[in-house]
């Protein structure tokens, strides 16, 4: 596919947003979720996955430009309208491409949209991709939103590609995202257990949260729970969905406003 056709597929907004959530383990709640483009829409209004245009954007850095702006701002937009209308305290949880964090205009773009949007600082999150490099600029910005407004920083499938230990030295993350390679040999395989329970071991040891991906039975859930994760996702919790259907599940295991 051209890079005109990605460009004005963007530009017209002609994305289709999805969310997943991300379950709380112990609280019986669910207020983060994470919100991605699950289509694009031709102009003749032919939907297409995702995932191979999406490839050809995380290769490009003009088109990653402009697609990381264009979603941070509808995805913005979207948590807004659906907290308003549930209710709810919900958590926007975004992956981030580091080429656009590393941009000269990545802290001002957040900030404006924000002011804009009206969506709190402390109600969004940046998952780091592990799909391209991230430089010094990049995790300058970061640990500036994470320090001046509390954004909040998770590492991206973590174990894979980019996401490893060096960089838990060089970004201020408040969570680590486990791969879901890991859940899908738990509970069979007792490498894989014991694996898990050690990085669940040094995330307690940094001070940052662990969230499983992946999680597909009530085994791996209850496995996960009793090692201390924090979140879990995965299709037992809830399947990527349409919008329309994320703010149903808002409203039944969301907390209201008011509480934390």
């Amino acid at each position: 596919m051209e890079q005109s056709t990605i460009s004005d597929m963007i530009l017209k907004n002609d994305m289709i947003l999805y969310g997943q959530p991300k379950w709380t383990f112990g609280k019986n709640t669910c207020n983060t979720y994470e919100m991605f483009v699950s289509y694009f829409r031709k102009s003749d209004g032919t939907l297409l996955p995702s995932w191979p245009i999406l490839e050809i954007i995380e290769r490009d850095d003009a088109l990653t430009m402009l697609f990381s702006i264009a979603l941070l701002w509808e995805a913005a937009r979207k948590t807004v309208e659906i907290s308003d209308r549930a209710g709810s305290n919900m958590t926007l949880s975004l992956n981030l491409l580091p080429k656009f964090a590393e941009s000269a205009n990545f802290v001002e773009q957040v900030r404006t949209c924000l002011a804009e949007t009206g969506l709190s600082p402390k109600k969004l999150q940046f998952e780091v991709s592990e799909l391209q490099d991230l430089n010094e600029d990049g995790c300058k910005n970061l640990n500036l939103l994470h320090e001046e407004l509390g954004i909040m920083l998770a590492m991206g499938n973590f174990g894979t590609h980019r996401s490893n230990v060096p960089l838990l030295y060089r970004v201020d993350f408040d969570m680590l995202e486990l791969d879901r390679s890991y859940a899908a040999l738990i509970p069979a395989n007792e490498n894989a257990c014991k694996t898990a329970i050690a990085i669940q071991h040094m995330a307690d040891t940094l001070n940052i949260k662990m969230c499983a991906k992946g999680i597909e039975n009530q085994d791996q859930f209850e496995f996960f729970e009793e090692i201390g994760a924090y979140k879990g996702q995965g299709s037992l919790i809830g399947s990527p969905m349409p919008l329309d259907e994320l703010e149903g599940y808002v409203k039944h295991y969301g907390l209201e406003r008011g509480h934390k």
